[in-house]
């Protein structure tokens, strides 16, 4: 659809101080008039700066005074000229649940459809059991009577799908299904009206129940393919109702509940406890869990202090908070999460490209086959016409492709709404085809293999000073510095829930190379390297060298802190491996795949690190922009390369390798970059998308080795050339095995909601 923007020109100069953007979803245009009908009713609105109506989005975004206009007035402006006027949020609720509807009708529908043909079709077949219970001419009426409306009502869709296949001059499977449930029906029909000429017709054998069971036992292949589609749709539908509709909106001090879609990038929000937040920001007041397993799967609240991010849609906890707004609208994670995953259960995988294009090619060899069958036995073998097309329709009827079109499909939009459950989204169907066959995982390791900044991890104290104490004294000092290791110890006492004191320090002083140093309250501190110590004369016992020995071994950097030129202890810093960083790596191992460190770090620090994870090659020393280079390198020494990491320094990387993994919370980078996001911190999930993979690959494969298989051998069988060993297939039994066939292919997929 052509897209039409209509705006009224912006002129600063009388533009109202205090000045709000808000976004109506206005329906019922059908035109660029109506899209310029509503634009110039907003427009007399008092207080209205701009109007920008979009006839494509269906959309109005106004300009207006934050006090002298509401939602409510724009919306009665717009409604007084005939249109609808929504909220976006409420559009898109709207939206949903219209089609929440739709597919609940036609599962009704299918369900009536089904009841009814299947009666039709069970007493079609009581009748042949029950000759003498009409004259067989009446019979033959009854009959024609019960299944009309089967074939024409019930079957209506199949045919009507099958017209505009044959009218754009292509075939498909609908076609199949016309052809044979007609040729059923229009020979039984010819029997039936010659019986009354022809008396003696009226004992040829009809297939009015083959018709009726053709088409309930297609519909029930239907019925559950829908089914199938709804428990996705369920999901994304669940996700999208996580976006509350207002927000508490701090302003000079005062609490203004809004509606969502007015707040702004640079906001601040208030979330109270219990509360859903509202759009993605960063924290600055107030501590709180926040329940985020309905986006990243995680089921342990995690912890948010000043300066976390929190996430749209994740549920608060007990404590209230105040955060400064980073994305609204269709950019926050949520709103990218939705477009992803209804991105990649809507993209087609080669495997189902491949299996359209036999289907394209299979379909009008079935009914060349099923011609020539007929033909075979009718003018070549001379048998009665009932009996050529006896075989005619069976061919059509089992060789109709229903489980080869299901196979690829079920299997890509299970396998894609799992992982979205826990919390591994996949941007398109081909690349659960691609990671399976992976040889060699590329981990970066800040941030990725460890938790991305300096962590306290140990602390020795001397001369009767106690930790607690001992870390105080370095924070407070240190909180006048602005190096990385000072943030470590600060965080540390976070963690600790001890309390910085507001103390004046006096003579602060950074001795650059060696560190810092000052009056605490009367007492001179220290906090540096050793070599700060030894320049100073401060004593250092051997017992406190081996301990700074020990902790270098391990890739930490200590800290020395002296308190009034005595040593008061040592603190060690590190970026610390994440806890299920081992883990994964070792069940990558077991599954046969090579793994690959890539680090800035010195090749001391990376050689320790892939010690500790046992990791098979590590890279040390390599800039970001050179990280796609050892990419390239390791896929032209052969196999598929995975790359994970953590979307923002490592896109080229991510961008080279077969199959880019960002972990984290979903950086615009990562979404934009990499082909599989891990909303989880788990690298476990790393093995888990491999193995989902894995499970849906080989359940596509199934599925069409088995709808493949099933038509091979279901040809042969249903043309008549084992009909002189007495085997034989009645269109009915024909139609009752394609349909199960395809119910089998729809459950076998269905497993993998159970991965």
């Amino acid at each position: 659809m052509s897209q039409l923007l209509i705006s009224q020109p912006h002129d600063a100069s009388v533009e109202a101080p205090n000045q709000v953007e808000t976004t109506v979803s206005v329906g019922g245009m059908t035109c660029a008039a109506c899209a310029a009908r509503v634009e110039k009713v907003l427009r007399t609105v008092e207080g209205v700066t701009t109007v920008e109506v979009n006839y494509g989005t269906e959309q109005a975004t106004v300009t207006h005074s934050a006090e002298a206009i509401t939602f409510e007035q724009l919306q009665a402006a717009i409604i007084g000229v005939g249109y609808t006027a929504l909220r976006p949020g409420e559009a898109r609720q709207a939206q949903l649940e219209q089609k929440e509807t739709e597919q609940q009708k036609e599962l009704k529908v299918l369900a009536v459809k089904i009841t009814v043909s299947g009666i039709v079709a069970t007493l079609a077949m009581s009748l042949m059991f029950l000759p003498g219970l009409l004259p067989v001419r009446w019979q033959l009426v009854v009959l024609c009577l019960m299944v009309t409306p089967v074939q024409f009502w019930a079957g209506w869709q199949f045919h009507r799908k099958a017209f505009s296949a044959l009218r754009h001059l292509s075939v498909d499977m609908n076609v199949l299904i016309s052809i044979g449930t007609f040729s059923a029906y229009l020979y039984s029909l010819t029997i039936t009206v010659m019986a009354f000429v022809y008396p003696s017709m009226s004992t040829q054998h009809n297939y009015y129940e083959t018709s009726a069971m053709i088409i309930t036992l297609i519909l029930v292949g239907r019925y559950l393919e829908v089914k199938a589609k709804r428990a996705t749709f369920d999901a994304i539908t669940a996700l999208i109702r996580l976006q509350p509709q207002t927000a508490l909106l701090v302003r000079e001090e005062e609490i203004v509940e809004v509606d969502v879609d007015q707040v702004q990038i640079g906001d601040t929000v208030m979330v109270r406890p219990g509360q859903r937040i509202p759009v993605d920001g960063l924290v600055t007041a107030g501590r709180s869990s926040i329940d985020e397993s309905m986006v990243t799967g995680e089921s342990i609240p995690v912890y948010k202090t000043v300066g976390d991010e929190v996430i749209s849609g994740t549920v608060n906890g007990t404590g209230s908070l105040n955060f400064l707004v980073q994305k609204v609208g269709d950019e926050t994670v949520l709103a990218q999460i939705i477009r992803l995953v209804e991105s990649a259960q809507g993209s087609k995988a080669p495997i189902q490209t491949l299996a359209d294009r036999v289907t394209s090619i299979f379909v009008p060899i079935v009914i060349g086959v099923s011609v020539l069958t007929f033909s075979c036995w009718f003018f070549l073998v001379g048998d009665p016409l009932a009996n050529a097309l006896t075989f005619f329709i069976s061919v059509l009827i089992v060789a109709c492709p229903c489980a080869l079109g299901l196979a690829t499909p079920t299997a890509v939009v299970a396998g894609v709404g799992r992982g979205a459950e826990q919390g591994i989204l996949i941007k398109s169907a081909p690349i659960l085809e691609v990671i399976h066959r992976i040889k060699t995982v590329v981990f970066d390791k800040t941030g990725t293999l460890t938790e991305g900044h300096p962590r306290v991890t140990d602390i020795a104290t001397s001369n009767g000073h106690q930790e607690n104490h001992l870390l105080l004294l370095a924070a407070t000092l240190e909180s006048k510095s602005e190096h990385p290791l000072a943030e470590a110890i600060i965080r540390a006492c976070t963690d600790r829930d001890l309390q910085i004191e507001k103390v004046e320090i006096t003579n602060f002083e950074a001795v650059v190379g060696f560190g810092v140093q000052g009056d605490l309250g009367g007492k001179w501190i220290r906090c540096g390297s050793r070599r700060l110590m030894e320049k100073e004369g401060i004593q250092l016992l051997g017992m406190d060298i081996d301990r700074e020995t020990e902790y270098t071994k391990e890739g930490k950097t200590v800290i020395w802190v002296s308190v009034e030129n005595q040593l008061a202890g040592l603190i060690a810093v590190a970026d610390t491996i994440k806890p299920n960083a081992t883990t994964a790596l070792q069940k990558l191992r077991r599954m046969g795949l090579q793994t690959v460190m890539l680090t800035g770090d010195s090749a001391k620090t990376a050689s320790i690190v892939a010690e500790q994870l046992s990791i098979d090659q590590a890279v040390a020393e390599v800039l970001p922009a050179d990280k796609a280079q050892v990419i390239e390198d390791l896929q032209a020494r052969g196999g598929m390369v995975a790359m994970v990491g953590d979307g923002i320094n490592d896109a080229p990387a991510l961008a080279q390798a077969d199959v880019g993994i960002a972990v984290g919370t979903g950086t615009d980078v990562a979404l934009e970059t990499a082909d599989i996001v891990l909303m989880k911190s788990d690298l476990a999930h790393v093995t888990t998308a491999i193995q989902l993979s894995r499970q849906t690959v080989n359940t596509i494969r199934w599925n069409l080795v088995w709808a493949f298989s099933y038509n091979l051998l279901g040809i042969p069988v249903a043309a008549g050339l084992f009909a002189t060993l007495g085997v034989t297939l009645n269109p009915m039994l024909a139609a009752g095995a394609m349909a199960c066939s395809s119910v089998l292919v729809v459950t076998n997929s269905l497993r993998l909601r159970n991965f």
